[in-house]
């Protein structure tokens, strides 16, 4: 309730999706919110097919030792790229489209290989943006997986509607969603409002 918000001059944002340019209403809606975000440093991570394995569950010594070493059991893609990225970044953005009422299995694989660069950061300076979009319902459980798993979990700050949700279906059916551009701009404007001086 007594947050005193420090905002960042060039804030360093981080955009974690796993989904296909061409079909994606997920990242068609990213493009309207990133085409009214006024931002220099922003870099966007695809998680793809075979390149993030998920969590061990290693003993809490060993995720120490690997946390300490700037490492994890696997390495590969998430030790080199992922985790430095997400530790250097202000901001994450994260883009789910929604299935089956739940987060991506290669977005919850990063979540859950978190730990090991949460025994090293912390994140309460590093604030949580979301888009969820789904094709008939349940946004608002995916929303609240992110909530639990990267605020309540982990630590990252949690502003004011940190999420924006949407309904389409049919590939492209994002463009034609009642009023979405001017809620796309608004969702940016919040971005901007809580992350940058």
């Amino acid at each position: 309730m007594e947050e005193k918000l420090t905002l960042i001059n060039n804030p360093k944002i981080l955009v974690l999706h796993s989904s296909s340019f061409k079909t994606s209403n997920t990242l068609m809606l990213w493009g309207m919110v990133k085409d009214n975000l006024p931002l220099r440093d922003l870099r966007e991570l695809h998680v793809e097919n075979g390149t993030i394995v998920d969590c061990r569950g290693c003993s809490y010594k060993t995720c120490i030792h690997y946390s300490e070493e700037r490492s994890c059991f696997y390495g590969g893609l998430i030790v080199k790229e992922v985790l430095p990225a997400i530790e250097d970044a202000d901001c994450t953005i994260w883009l789910c489209p929604n299935y089956n009422d739940a987060v991506s299995a290669k977005l919850m694989a990063i979540i859950n290989r978190l730990t090991v660069l949460y025994k090293r950061v912390k994140f309460w300076d590093k604030t949580l943006f979301s888009i969820v979009v789904s094709g008939n319902s349940g946004s608002d459980c995916v929303a609240e997986q992110l909530l639990g798993a990267l605020s309540i979990n982990k630590g990252l700050r949690l502003p004011p509607y940190f999420a924006l949700m949407a309904t389409a279906n049919d590939p492209g059916a994002i463009k034609k969603v009642q009023g979405i551009e001017e809620k796309a701009k608004v969702f940016a404007k919040n971005i901007i409002g809580e992350i940058k001086k």
